[in-house]
């Protein structure tokens, strides 16, 4: 299950390694744009249009790409600072919540979750899995995920998840701001 899936790009990946999608994003048009993307590309996948948090049945593994503050994107978009002033943060944080533990209620058990935000801000990936963590006692971090080729120590968070900054790499250039952490169903 591909969560807040659109434009499509995890979805294709997914499908081209095998695994049968169902991508879900609320935005009609965004949707269209997984389906031409499914299309141009020769891959299939189920789509849906719905609110992620109105999704029923049950999971193998999920990915939920959720909305956030798009804060770690700052070396692409310096403007960033101007262009938002926060007042959203904490709406997008609730519903990340949200998404987190309605897609912990579709997964099965022994099943992963894949959780990832563009976004610095810990209270968009460390906190969020924290909190995660006490909400929900059969959900532990699979840190085995990041035991990776070209995967840092020191992107490594407390928590277990993957935490990336502009300021890495910044001998090639630097990277976008990052999170990511697999939660595990027991």
């Amino acid at each position: 299950l591909d969560l807040c899936a659109a434009p499509g790009g995890k979805t294709m990946q997914l499908a081209a390694a095998g695994a049968v999608v169902t991508a879900v994003d609320q935005s009609h048009p965004r949707m269209q744009r997984v389906k031409e993307n499914l299309t141009r590309v020769g891959l299939k996948a189920k789509t849906l249009t719905k609110d992620a948090r109105a999704v029923e049945g049950e999971f193998d593994a999920i990915l939920l790409d959720a909305p956030c503050s798009a804060t770690g994107t700052i070396r692409r978009n310096p403007d960033l600072p101007h262009a938002k002033d926060g007042s959203e943060f904490g709406d997008l944080i609730e519903l990340q919540s949200e998404l987190i533990d309605h897609a912990w209620s579709l997964l099965k058990p022994g099943g992963r979750l894949v959780f990832c935000t563009c976004s610095l801000l810990p209270d968009e990936g460390e906190v969020q899995v924290d909190e995660a963590l006490e909400r929900h006692g059969d959900m532990t971090v699979d840190r085995a995920a990041l035991d990776l080729p070209g995967v840092e120590a020191a992107w490594q968070s407390e928590e277990g998840g993957l935490r990336l900054r502009p300021d890495f790499w910044a001998d090639k250039g630097g990277m976008d701001g990052f999170y990511i952490a697999c939660l595990r169903k027991g």
